[in-house]
């Protein structure tokens, strides 16, 4: 039972690589519901699909038919049994012949008649003829029952045709990728090459033109604004009081004087000596000495 679960899985993977996704849409026909009226039916198709992520279906002509044969004993309990799965509704009226389930089912799996599944459905049947003629249709898994063990078919040819064809197309398109993007590479670093080159060709023009001028130019440099601190790393300057406004200093009274410029010498003023008029520079000292001599001369005279 290990062995055939991992066939199983495997299997379904390789269905998941066409188009199959959880959950999956499994359509039944009458006489697989008949033949396993004494088994777990749903538990069979969990272990076998290896999920429990499942759409049971039945079409409204496989009803049809079972109702046709309610006369017989375990019908009705297989009826009853069917109607607890998803009723899928083909479009067959019952005012016209009424088709076969065989007919029914492959209509409505592929019902553009392309040999197409694509709604993906998983077919469980009885039936030989129809599986025989599911095969030719395009990923269709088939399922029956044999001696109470559920048995899922191998991939049939054509299936596997196709799998093998969207694998190649796959590794081929990688391959592709890969020589497109060498390619990509080479064209940007021609590009590359050729902007370089277009640049030394500027610059040797610059160069021209600044020889032919005989200054060479120099390059304007960008202005960024005034840098400042960070207006959030600074504190709020507080409000001052009227009397803090009147002890603050005027401008003009706290300015410092202007440095003098290098090289630059104040001019010294010169004072000039006081001369008595009419005389040269020792005039007065001889007149103040005669006025001593007298006033000498006078005192001793007295005595």
């Amino acid at each position: 039972m290990g062995k055939r679960t991992k066939q199983y899985k495997k299997l379904m993977r390789s269905f998941q690589m066409l188009g199959f996704r959880e959950p999956y849409q499994l359509l039944m026909t009458s006489d697989i519901i008949l033949d396993t009226m004494k088994l777990d039916l749903m538990t069979l198709f969990e272990k076998a699909l290896s999920t429990k992520n499942l759409k049971p279906m039945i079409t409204q002509c496989c009803i049809r038919a079972m109702y046709a044969r309610n006369k017989e004993p375990g019908v009705a309990a297989a009826i009853e049994r069917a109607k607890g799965f998803e009723r899928r509704r083909c479009g067959h009226l019952m005012d016209e012949d009424p088709l076969t389930e065989r007919e029914c089912v492959m209509a409505v799996v592929d019902p553009k008649r392309r040999n197409e599944n694509k709604f993906r459905y998983v077919v469980a049947t009885q039936d030989d003829m129809l599986r025989e003629k599911l095969r030719s249709v395009v990923p269709t898994p088939l399922m029956y029952v044999k001696r109470s063990v559920l048995i899922l078919e191998p991939m049939a040819e054509a299936s596997q045709r196709v799998r093998d064809k969207d694998e190649k197309a796959k590794f081929m398109s990688g391959i592709v990728r890969g020589t497109n993007k060498r390619k990509r590479e080479e064209d940007d670093s021609d590009d590359e090459k050729s902007g370089s080159d277009d640049e030394d060709a500027k610059g040797k023009d610059k160069v021209s033109a600044q020889a032919e001028d005989g200054k060479p130019k120099k390059k304007k440099k960008k202005s960024y604004g005034k840098k400042g601190p960070n207006p959030l790393a600074v504190k709020k300057a507080k409000k001052a009081t009227e009397g803090q406004k009147e002890q603050r200093p005027r401008k003009e009274e706290t300015e410092a004087p202007t440095a003098e410029a290098p090289g630059e010498h104040k001019a010294k003023r010169k004072r000039r000596k006081k001369t008595t008029t009419g005389g040269g520079e020792g005039a007065g000292d001889k007149e103040i000495a005669a006025a001593v001599e007298a006033a000498i001369a006078g005192a001793s005279m007295e005595d």
